[in-house]
């Protein structure tokens, strides 16, 4: 378990460095438990006193660490994506890799559409046959897609408590409660099946509009 100083310590690491920098095994772990011993005593001390104002302070800063240390490394994955490498998976802490894999495996999909695009063809997102440019400008009846009703979610029953996740648009879905109904971006809902966390909800075709 990292103290608040190896904590600071491997902030400034990461801060300094061009590339991700392998952080201390358990960080983020480190940083929940002392952030949540930080305000549980904060809950418990008379606010006035110079021991309060100081948590309070360390408090603030360790909060500031966490959202630094997150945003930088998922930034830096994110460039390494862009300029065609892959994730540094080594210096991943395991919530990372969790969080962006799914984030990789987008940016392979994103990869064969330019590239298909550049051969002139246009390939479909997770569709397996190229269309050629001059195909693909006429007019075709739309395919009823009743378990997608927006692209790249899916309809899913929660199994279990789940904290918040982070979806291949780097948006936030969640945190959900055992029985919630929700949509989510489709990588993320197989991930959860897979886990048995989820399950697939069906919906009837002509539903979608409701």
């Amino acid at each position: 378990m990292s103290t608040y100083e190896e904590v600071l310590e491997a902030w400034r690491a990461e801060r300094s460095s061009e590339g991700l920098t392998k952080l201390p095994e358990g960080f983020y772990k480190s940083i929940a438990k002392l952030i949540s011993d930080l305000r549980s005593s904060l809950k418990m001390a008379d606010t006035s006193t110079l021991r309060a104002r100081l948590a309070k302070a360390e408090l603030s800063n360790l909060e500031k660490i966490a959202r630094d240390v997150f945003w930088t490394r998922v930034e830096k994955s994110i460039m390494a994506l862009m300029a065609g490498r892959g994730l540094e998976v080594e210096k991943l802490t395991p919530e990372e890799k969790e969080l962006l894999e799914p984030i990789e495996l987008s940016f392979i999909e994103l990869r064969k559409f330019l590239e298909g695009l550049l051969r002139g063809e246009l390939r479909l997102p997770r569709g397996p046959t190229p269309v050629p440019a001059q195909a693909a400008e006429a007019p075709t009846q739309p395919q009823a897609q009743p378990k997608l009703p927006r692209r790249g979610l899916m309809l899913v029953r929660i199994l279990a408590d789940v904290p918040a996740i982070v979806g291949p648009d780097l948006r936030a879905h969640g945190p959900f409660k055992r029985g919630d109904i929700a949509f989510i971006p489709a990588e993320n809902a197989l991930g959860l099946i897979r886990k048995g966390l989820a399950v697939e909800v069906e919906l009837r075709e002509g539903a979608q509009g409701h």
